[in-house]
């Protein structure tokens, strides 16, 4: 089942690479409807995150968020993206902490999960005046689906290193996310993105959680997101 979903997801890659890309490229060359455009863009960025569920706290795991992107305008104002992304998340405990109910001290715990990553977004772009200037803000709300192509866990418990069974305590291959963001226009064509993502679905259930790094519940990917999108044939905003 497992290798069948993989190649599902493969195939689901390879298709959508090769749409973007034929978009990207022909992007300059696109003779502009009335009332629907397309753009096509490039992203680079970071993830911020943690997950909830485990016993730590704070956004403390950084890692990359970069791809493609391909925006549909439907007017002016409204408008839907869809992005192919390579999306680092997961957890981090760098100082030492205490479990009450476990008696165990935690010097260090590194939790990496890396997904292929489709987020789509619905968008408003409203003009605003910011610091006495009128700025256009692409306000976005959608979701996102994240296939889980490489995972790492792995903890210091009293000084001895401690490698967590990745079947025993294997996380879901699948993930859906809830997405909302703002981007605002930098210089020409780059734009600065700004988004708050959280699992809608647990990445890991309380019965895969090794023993000691969860409150007994299920865990969530929960980071904001901070990118910079350059796009292609993009026209300037009022």
């Amino acid at each position: 089942m497992y290798r069948m979903k993989g190649r599902i997801c493969i195939i689901f890659v390879w298709v959508s690479f090769f749409c973007i890309n034929n978009i990207l490229a022909q992007a300059n060359y696109y003779v502009e409807e009335p009332h629907l455009s397309f753009e096509g863009g490039l992203i680079f960025g970071t993830n911020i995150s943690q997950v909830d569920g485990d016993t730590y706290w704070g956004y403390h795991k950084v890692g990359l968020n970069t791809g493609a992107t391909v925006y549909i305008h439907f007017s002016n104002k409204i408008g839907v993206s869809m992005d192919l992304l390579y999306s680092q998340k997961g957890s981090r405990a760098a100082s030492a902490s205490s479990s009450a109910n476990f008696g165990t001290v935690i010097d260090q715990y590194h939790m990496d999960l890396n997904y292929v990553e489709v987020p789509v977004t619905f968008h408003l772009r409203q003009a605003v005046n910011f610091l006495d200037a009128k700025r256009v803000i692409d306000f976005e709300m959608g979701a996102s689906y994240e296939y889980l192509i490489k995972t790492s866990e792995w903890a210091v418990i009293d000084q001895q290193t401690i490698v967590i069974d990745p079947v025993l305590n294997r996380f879901n291959n699948d993930d859906i996310e809830g997405v909302v963001g703002a981007s605002i226009k930098l210089y020409k064509n780059l734009n600065l993105n700004m988004r708050y993502q959280y699992s809608l679905t647990m990445i890991r259930p309380a019965d895969r959680v090794p023993i000691g790094f969860s409150y007994g519940s299920g865990q969530y990917n929960n980071l904001f997101v901070f990118r910079l999108i350059y796009y292609f044939g993009k026209k300037e905003d009022n």
